[in-house]
């Protein structure tokens, strides 16, 4: 027995002893008979505990089943905190001492807290594997380790529903179409814990069963879905192995046009909502996140005429809230409710009275950080109050203009409104960075460049705007993890634009408007939003194969300490070569108001580094090491004040 073991073995016992438990001598000398894929899978140490097997992320046969499944481990011994990354970019954190942990932003109950062993950690190695969509299926003196069909998506948008189909492991499916309203599909060595029938009123698809058959170790799902008479389907493309998507048209729909295909991860989303004239940053509509306890839910926006032509918005709120709004330079106005979800699809409202010409509610955000938008377009510089009550927060926009207006704010329904800055930048002053100020100092904007018909670099096989979102997506993760709010300039593979914006600076007479707009676009983002940190992350490549490594881009004076921070972290986890820190006149650090750099992580052009991009390790490691430098430049969220570090 080694020194680890007797190490590890030393502490779970006392861990179990604490809690009021005696682990037997054959839980620990003969851990259970697992099989996985039709192979044992042994753990080196394994401790039965409280119906789980506790087991160490050390652990050789944890780390194979992981690998199998494409799910990444990042824990830092100085962190409390334990993020496993799956392969369809879901996460599951682990917090030390506490038995709660989150799949998705979805909180759970395990049967024991996370342990700390060293720089790893021992988790509850079934309640890890269900998150994963693998189910523990006890047998004769064995369990079966069993992918599963994890979940079943259905969204239906504009006559057409899509069926997106997700499990544990790359879906190997055998197809047969019946009829054009009719597909059967079987998913070989994958089981399902689904619901055997479900019907769907008011959609293409009529309904979708589900049958499971052949053995534990060697599972089959199959799922028929139906659709209404007269309906067609066709497969789409996923942008996950893990993923399968069947679009149904009801009749002359299909003629209209084709259904957007869904990002990566299987999930079919709208195109965004920003129609020519609005211009606020609204994200596209998509459906409210679950539930979750200590978040509020938007149960009702009510717009109404007041005395002397005022217009009253009532948001109506199940708990309380936090909130931020914000004013721009050209008659905008918005409010985002903080963890909170909006009860019913968005709406866009044009009342008749008053000084508003457009309200707009949309869910934004992502299901581990959802936050419910109100927009408003003005007719001019109009006054607005807020008052937060128990209830919700009632917004009066007075219809006579004024002068010297806050531009950004904050508060809490129940409490009292706190304005926060007096201006705000300009986002066409290409100085307007020296004037910005961190308004929301836990908040760091993540970039992921380039994305929809800007694809970016691509050489080997490899898309830069594919591989920036996986990136960001992990480093979003990762830096929640750590406390912050994070927000990102997109989710999907689009290119977010302002068509507000894009008129504009078609009007200004200067050069590149197009590629202007776009930039500043993501730009706004953080800056509209008073964001403590903007970074950007990038994919390199040069005209030769030679040149490699990691470079970190700064601009303004303020940049040069988080782009130095970064870069020693990445450098020393990727194990890139080392690039170093720039001063480079890029558009997005030059035009974002708070410390910003621009991340070029390696070369597409560069078969080493091409080897190691092909790596959800790699991929990891990277967004490990820009969150490792974010702590180091800034430390904790809660150590953050209004000032921005110089």
């Amino acid at each position: 027995m080694n020194r680890f073991r007797v190490r590890v073995s030393s502490l779970l016992i006392a861990a179990v002893a604490g809690a009021g438990f005696a682990p037997a001598a054959r839980a620990q000398d003969r851990p259970p008979s697992l099989w996985f894929q039709g192979t044992r899978l042994i753990l080196e140490h394994a401790v039965e505990m409280q119906g789980d097997l506790a087991v160490s992320t050390r652990d050789a046969g944890m780390r194979r089943f992981l690998d199998r499944l494409g799910a990444v481990v990042s824990f830092q011994p100085q962190q409390r905190y334990v993020v496993i990354t799956a392969q369809d970019r879901r996460t599951i954190v682990f917090t030390l001492g506490d038995p709660g942990y989150t799949v998705a932003g979805v909180r759970a109950q395990a049967p024991f807290a996370a342990l700390p062993d060293g720089n790893d950690v021992v988790l509850p190695f079934y309640t890890l594997a269900r998150a994963l969509y693998v189910e523990p299926v006890p047998g004769p003196g064995e369990i079966v380790l069993q992918p599963r069909i994890g979940a079943l998506d259905v969204r239906t948008e504009a006559g057409r529903t899509l069926v997106t189909v997700r499990g544990a492991m790359p879906l190997l499916t055998n197809t047969t179409a019946e009829a054009p309203d009719r597909i059967q599909l079987a998913f070989v060595g994958l089981g399902s814990s689904l619901a055997p029938s479900r019907r769907i009123p008011g959609a293409a698809v009529d309904s979708i069963d589900v049958a499971v058959g052949g053995s534990s170790r060697v599972p089959t799902t199959t799922i028929t879905i139906g659709g209404v008479r007269g309906a067609t389907h066709r497969v789409l493309p996923s942008g996950s192995p893990d993923a399968y998507t069947v679009v149904f048209e009801s009749r002359g729909v299909a003629a209209a046009g084709a259904a957007p295909p869904p990002p990566p991860g299987g999930f079919a989303t709208p195109p965004p909502d920003n129609p020519a004239g609005s211009g606020i940053p609204l994200a596209a509509p998509t459906a409210a996140p679950p539930n979750v306890a200590g978040r509020a839910t938007v149960t009702d926006v009510a717009i109404e005429p007041a005395p002397n032509d005022a217009v009253v918005v009532r948001v109506a709120l199940s708990a309380a809230a936090a909130y931020d709004w914000h004013r721009l330079n050209d008659n905008r106005w918005y409010v985002d409710f903080h963890e909170t979800t909006l009860n019913g699809p968005g709406r866009d409202e044009h009342p008749s009275f008053g000084a508003v010409s457009s309200v707009r509610v949309r869910q934004q955000g992502s299901s581990d950080s959802p936050s419910v938008r109100v927009a408003f377009t003005l007719s001019g510089e109009q006054r607005i109050d807020l008052t937060p009550s128990e209830s919700g927060l009632l917004i009066t926009v007075a219809q006579e203009s004024a002068t010297d207006l806050a531009r950004t704010g904050s508060g809490r329904t129940g409490g009292a409104p706190v304005v926060a800055s007096a201006a705000s930048p300009d986002p066409s002053d290409a100085t307007a960075w020296k004037f910005g100020a961190a308004t929301n100092p836990k908040l760091i904007v993540i970039d992921p460049g380039h994305g929809g018909g800007d694809s970016g670099t691509a050489h080997n096989g490899l898309v830069e705007k594919t591989l920036t979102l996986d990136i960001a997506q992990r480093l979003k993760a990762l830096l929640v993890a750590q406390g912050w709010t994070v927000r990102m300039t997109r989710e999907t593979d689009i290119d977010p634009l302002s068509a507000d914006l894009l008129a504009k600076m078609h009007t200004d007479g200067k050069p590149n408007a197009d590629d202007r707009a776009y930039l500043q676009t993501r730009c706004d983002v953080a800056n509209n939003a008073g964001a403590r940190l903007f970074i950007s992350i990038h994919i390199n490549s040069a005209p030769n194969d030679t040149a490699r490594g990691t470079t970190v881009y700064w601009y303004k004076p303020q940049d040069a300490s988080l782009a130095q921070a970064i870069e020693k972290n990445l450098v020393a986890l990727a194990g890139t070569q080392d690039d170093g820190t720039r001063h480079e006149n890029f558009y997005v650090v030059r035009h974002t108001s708070m410390p910003a750099v621009l991340v070029e992580t390696a070369f597409v052009t560069n078969l080493g580094d091409v080897a190691l991009l092909r790596q959800p390790s790699f991929l990891q490691s990277v967004a490990q090491g820009i969150a490792n430098g974010v702590k180091a430049y800034a430390g904790s969220p809660a150590a953050n004040t209004l000032s921005i570090q110089q």
